[in-house]
């Protein structure tokens, strides 16, 4: 028997003919292999604000000087790793416009469904 490599399916892109049960396994392994970025997997659960003129940097705030060197992250970072990782989202979306997932802001392109 062969050992599991622990490793998630390759990502499919979703299509206009998903099911509830084929949208959440896809958008589970998205989570997943999105989380599996060190870059990223802060970003997973956490919440930002649309992008717009007056907020170019989604809510985020500079982080403070007491926070640990490695992780410590100013504004502009944190939404350029937000940035990467909706592109990679909307790589696997086609059905949505790249520029929607972006400007709107959705990981939880989950909620996406909701629109």
């Amino acid at each position: 028997m062969a050992a599991s490599s622990g490793r998630a399916p390759k990502q499919w892109s979703l299509t206009c003919s998903e099911t509830i049960t084929s949208f959440e396994a896809w958008k589970n392994n998205l989570t997943y292999t999105l989380s599996l970025d060190p870059s990223f997997s802060p970003f997973i659960e956490a919440t930002w604000e649309k992008k717009a003129k007056s907020n170019p940097y989604r809510g985020f705030k500079d982080d403070s000087a007491d926070a640990d060197k490695k992780t410590r992250r100013t504004a502009v970072q944190k939404n350029n790793i937000v940035e990467l990782m909706l592109g990679q989202v909307a790589n696997y979306c086609p059905i949505i416009a790249r520029n929607s997932i972006n400007k709107r802001g959705y990981l939880t392109c989950f909620d996406m469904a909701d629109d």
